[in-house]
Order: C-alpha cells, then structure tokens, then sequence
C-alpha cells in the first residue's frame, strides 16, 4: 500500500482555511457593503421615532416627485433612498447580499456608483412618465405631489448586478433574493404605476451599467487562474 500524498503546503499569500470558510477578502467585502444598509436603518429608525405629523413632513420632503424634483431634486433623489415604510430587517438583508456580490466583482466604490446611479436614473425615469402623462391629460395634475420613497430601486439593482455579473456564490443569494421581491414589484404596470416602472427600469439600468463596468474590470484572479488550468480551453474563462 503505498503512503497517503502529503497535503498540498500553501503558497505565500494563499489561505490556511478551507475553500468554503469566509477569508479575509470576503469579511473585507461585507465590510465595505455596509455603508448602504447603515444609512438605510439611521434613516429608517430616525423617521420613526418621530410623531406621526412629523413623519408625514418628512416623507413628504423626502418624497422624489415632480414637486419636489423641482424644488429640491439632489435632497430628495438621495434622502428618498434612506427611509424605509416597509419591512427594515429584510430589506438591509438584500441590500447587504446585493452589494457584497456586486462589491466582490467590482469593488465597493464602483457598486456604490453603479447603485446610486441606477437609484437616481431610475426615480427620474418613472417621474418622467408621470410628468408626461399629466402633460396629455392622462392623469389629474394632482398626481405632481405622492409619496415616493424607499430602498427598492437602490436594492433591485444591486441583486440583479450581483445575479450576472458576481462569483457563482453571489448569484445563488442575489438570485434568491430577488425572487423573494419579484411578486411585489411589478403591480400596477400595465397602469403605469409609479414604483413597478421605477423598478423595470432599474432592472435594466443594472443590466446595462453592470455590462459596461464588466467590459472595463478583468475577471477575478481566481477565474483566471482556473482558464489557464490545463484542459482549460485557450483564452476561455470559467462562468462565475
């Protein structure tokens, strides 16, 4: 019988730890993700420790609607963002899960640019719609004031930006995180509902902005590592 192989000695620079513990590149990562989903719960928890007529003067200063976009659209389109009316623990869950995957891909500040963006491209786009169907006389002028606040659009693009563009790991999370939204963004398109076109967009500006950055950052050095393995097809590249 001969001896059992030695186990393989790590190069410099190489973890101790097994493959499927976190190292300190992926603590680093979820480090760096954090800001988001801190802003969000500060934001969330400051609104609702206010009396209710404060609150209402709040999201009603908050609020990313055409009154407001006119009067003060850089407050609002970045304040809109940091408040939550729904569920706070689940939604910083996904916001964290998002923009750890897309982080990793990335880096933390070009996930945060890419998030913003869509955020803000995404909040105009949906606005614009409105301003365009109060202008045809499609709905009442009184639809120039509502209510338009939230993380949804800030967090549907992370997930879907993490879903194509992250390591397989941040696709299965950003995957299942996204199908846990999915039933509940897109009611009220076919009447073109504020959020449900705010949320179509971000999906698309997601896919496109995360396409572009993908053409500018080579794949990780661990993708590359593996297409230079033999068997590995030349100038080829392993799906994350």
């Amino acid at each position: 019988m001969s001896p059992p192989s030695p186990s393989p000695i790590p190069s410099p620079g190489q973890s101790w730890l097994p493959s499927w513990l976190p190292g300190p590149g992926s603590v680093r990562v979820l480090a760096q993700s954090c800001w988001y989903p801190a802003l969000l719960v500060i934001g969330t928890l400051s609104l609702r420790a206010q009396p209710p007529g404060r609150q209402r003067a709040w999201l009603a200063w908050l609020s990313t609607d055409l009154h407001n976009l006119a009067s003060h659209p850089v407050r609002s389109l970045l304040g809109s963002g940091l408040v939550c009316e729904g569920d706070l623990v689940a939604w910083t869950v996904l916001a964290l899960i998002g923009l750890a995957g897309v982080g990793a891909r990335f880096g933390a500040p070009l996930a945060a640019g890419l998030v913003i963006a869509v955020h803000v491209l995404a909040t105009l786009a949906s606005q614009a719609v409105i301003g365009y169907r109060i202008g045809t006389g499609r709905v009442p002028a009184t639809a120039r004031v509502m209510t338009d606040v939230g993380p949804s659009y800030l967090v549907v693009a992370a997930l879907i930006a993490a879903l194509l563009y992250g390591r397989r790991p941040a696709k299965v999370a950003a995957g299942l995180g996204f199908a846990l939204l999915a039933p509940s963004l897109f009611g009220g398109l076919a009447e073109f509902e504020v959020s449900a076109m705010g949320h179509v967009a971000s999906i698309v500006l997601a896919a496109l902005l995360g396409a572009a950055a993908a053409r500018q950052i080579p794949p990780p050095a661990r993708d590359r590592r593996a297409a230079g393995r033999p068997g590995a097809r030349p100038g080829g590249s392993i799906k994350a």
